[in-house]
């Protein structure tokens, strides 16, 4: 007999009337996410809504509600700014709260942008295991140490400079290390060994990058396209003993800003190459040399293969732009640019 499917709210809330997010229901695997008006009278947010999500079990709600708020990490790219821990509550569950406790969490809401684009990319994860624990792994490693985007702005934010504590370097080698398990996940690490080394005199063994370059391609993954890599400061040990590949210069890039544009397949490999000899295992004498760029970077390099092998990646512009198409009359395309 099939399990009736409960009702469970999240205290997630909409802000009013998004443009460019996905439509509701948003199925998962073993569950649904729906938008409901507020419960709070007067209401929160002026047309705000919030996510309901549809399961057989408390648990399979909450498991649900974790890998969509995961997921809001993962659009973003940044962690919370204050420490959230969201609950699916019903009137009856969690049965480890009693009424009074249940009733409070009608207070605890959370309302910002994008949340239906955040259930619709869980519901996708939510297929396949190793992404849900692609998305835990990326969320644990903002967890551990992460740079929101403005503080990388190089025109807002002071030079991150290296820490000279030793409780910091663990810190960054473990953000690396969980941020680069999402690449292992997804199968997008060079592979390569002793009889057949990714590299022949410096350069790249041409068999081992062409079957990165399909594996990526595969994926959905555009190889043609460049990833930004952060380099601020000068130059460190760790880029004396493995120079950071060459590419284009940002055009922000001046005096200690040294940011460049460089092939994926290069990003994967270097950060292959810091969670490998510099974060992992015992610890090294490049270990202290780590930087707060060098996790942005990495946790970059996850975030970016993750969300373009799920179909996510940019996927707000993409839907400007299809918008935009739509709204050009009839017998006008060719190439007549689209009405704004």
């Amino acid at each position: 007999m099939r399990t009736p499917r409960k009702r469970f709210w999240t205290g997630m809330l909409t802000l009013g009337d998004e443009p460019y997010q996905p439509s509701p229901p948003f199925k998962g695997a073993g569950w649904e996410a729906v938008l409901a008006p507020q419960r709070k009278t007067p209401p929160t947010i002026h047309n705000g809504q919030e996510i309901v999500l549809i399961a057989g079990s408390w648990a399979t709600a909450q498991r649900a509600l974790d890998l969509i708020h995961g997921c809001h990490t993962l659009a973003w790219g940044d962690p919370d700014v204050v420490e959230i821990h969201l609950i699916a509550n019903s009137d009856e569950e969690p049965d480890w709260m009693d009424d009074d406790e249940r009733k409070a969490l009608l207070t605890k809401t959370y309302a910002t942008s994008d949340f239906p684009l955040a259930c619709a990319i869980g519901a996708r994860v939510s297929r396949r295991r190793r992404w849900v624990y692609a998305v835990a792994k990326y969320k644990f490693s903002l967890s551990l140490y992460s740079v929101h985007h403005v503080d990388q702005e190089p025109w807002k934010s002071p030079h991150l400079a290296i820490s000279s504590f030793p409780g910091d370097h663990v810190m960054f080698a473990h953000a690396i290390i969980s941020a680069y398990s999402v690449v292992e996940d997804l199968g997008l690490t060079v592979r390569a060994s002793f009889k057949k080394p990714s590299q022949i005199d410096g350069k790249w063994n041409p068999k081992v990058k062409a079957d990165l370059e399909r594996r990526l391609s595969e994926s959905g993954v555009d190889v043609s396209e460049t990833i930004l890599w952060l380099a601020r400061g000068g130059k460190r040990r760790i880029e004396n003993h493995r120079p950071v590949p060459a590419g284009s210069k940002a055009p922000w890039s001046a005096w200690i800003v040294r940011d460049t544009e460089i092939p994926i397949v290069d990003a994967i490999a270097y950060s292959e190459w810091l969670r490998s000899c510099v974060a992992s295992h015992s610890v090294k004498d490049l270990t202290p040399a780590l930087s707060p760029y060098d996790v942005i970077n990495v946790q970059h390099v996850a975030r970016r293969l993750l969300l373009e092998s799920l179909g996510f990646w940019r996927w707000q512009q993409k839907e400007r732009n299809r918008t935009k198409k739509s709204t050009v009359p009839t017998g006008a395309r060719g190439n007549t640019p689209a009405v704004p």
